[in-house]
């Protein structure tokens, strides 16, 4: 009986309702002393709602599709697939490094428990303040790169969720040392800013006429914070975007949006369409973040799209989206056989987007 499955709701829903009955039918009938009828009343008590519980559980995952199988509920999926190019994607040259800008010095500060260096700033192109959360490779330190400076990846949380996800749930910073050590991704700096800027207001990553200018944030803000409080390489062939869930939405359309600024994309189970009522009520900027139109502006970056068969509608938005590719656009597929929508599957897919990103980006230098 599979977790998404009718027949095992169906059951769920029998369960919660046949408990109490059972409860109100059992509860003046149980015998022996006293302390054997109060514990038998408490384990009544406790069916209750254990059953209710269940069938709570099982809505919320189907209502968000969290979980696909059994196997992914207890971490045993999310592996497999590989990266497959789209028709006509092949290795691209990089361009040339463009000179970075003047900034002010931020002071992050050391954070032991995910090993981020963590700061709250004020940008000055989007007038935003949020937490950002920076982790630097081991080689960040080493004498042999004293003088370097690193790519970037950008990372982008999920809505509602923070900049911590990244390097907690995810391991992001782990998954990418692990990776080097394999000999499989070039040492990156990763940063991951706050995308939700105003609590419960879900922007996409979206430049909002009279309100949150969080796609400045995140392009402007964070390139300057970066390369003026770290050893970040400025120009678009060493910086990628990369986000889970909304995040992905943010990943692509920010990518499509900014060639200047980012060389490649990775969505991991995003979607491509805005949903936003904030955007979504202007049909002008609803096209102009929309994921599928920006591909008709042809721009030189590459896209890694991945996601999951059993994470609802993925597969054939990512299709959908390589159908729409047009040189010198580039898209590649990452689809792995079963997972749901959630940060184990996609922690199980950096190493190869890690990977992946090694072959677009330039540097260290």
């Amino acid at each position: 009986m599979g977790l998404l499955d009718g027949s095992l709701l169906t059951l769920s829903v029998l369960l919660a309702m046949a408990a109490p009955a059972a409860c109100m039918v059992l509860w003046n009938r149980l015998g022996g002393p006293r302390a054997v009828q109060f514990g038998g009343r408490l384990g009544l008590i406790a069916v209750c709602q254990v059953t209710v519980l269940l069938l709570a559980g099982l809505l919320v995952n189907r209502s968000f599709q969290l979980y696909a199988s059994w196997d992914d509920l207890f971490g045993r999926s999310g592996s497999g697939g590989d990266v497959q190019p789209a028709p006509g994607a092949g290795p691209r040259e990089g361009g040339r490094l463009s000179p970075h800008g003047v900034g002010t010095k931020i002071n992050f500060g050391y954070v032991r428990d995910n090993q981020t260096y963590s700061a709250t700033f004020l940008g000055h192109a989007s007038g935003i303040r949020a937490l950002v959360r920076v982790w630097l490779p081991p080689e960040y330190t080493h004498s042999a790169y004293a003088n370097a400076r690193f790519p970037v990846i950008e990372l982008f949380p999920g809505f509602p969720g923070t900049p911590s996800t990244w390097f907690n749930a995810l391991q992001a910073g782990n998954k990418l040392r692990e990776a080097m050590f394999r000999g499989q991704a070039k040492p990156y700096i990763l940063v991951a800013p706050t995308i939700t800027v105003q609590p419960g207001r879900d922007t996409e990553c979206t430049d909002i006429p009279n309100g949150p200018q969080v796609a400045t944030w995140l392009t402007k803000d964070i390139r300057e914070a970066m390369t003026e409080n770290f050893r970040a390489l400025p120009g678009a062939d060493s910086w990628a975007a990369m986000g889970y869930s909304t995040g992905g939405f943010c990943a692509a359309k920010l990518t499509e949006q900014h060639p200047e600024m980012f060389r490649a994309g990775v969505s991991l189970a995003g979607y491509f369409a805005p949903s936003s009522p904030d955007i979504t009520r202007d049909p002008k900027l609803a096209k102009a973040n929309n994921a599928y139109e920006l591909l008709s502006t042809k721009p030189a970056v590459s896209l890694l799209l991945a996601g999951s068969d059993q994470d609802s509608n993925t597969a054939s938005s990512i299709a959908a989206m390589t159908k729409a590719m047009r040189p010198p656009t580039q898209i590649f597929k990452y689809i792995v056989p079963k997972g749901g929508h959630n940060v184990h599957v996609w922690q199980q897919m950096l190493p190869k987007a890690y990977e992946w990103i090694s072959k677009q980006l330039l540097g260290p230098t």
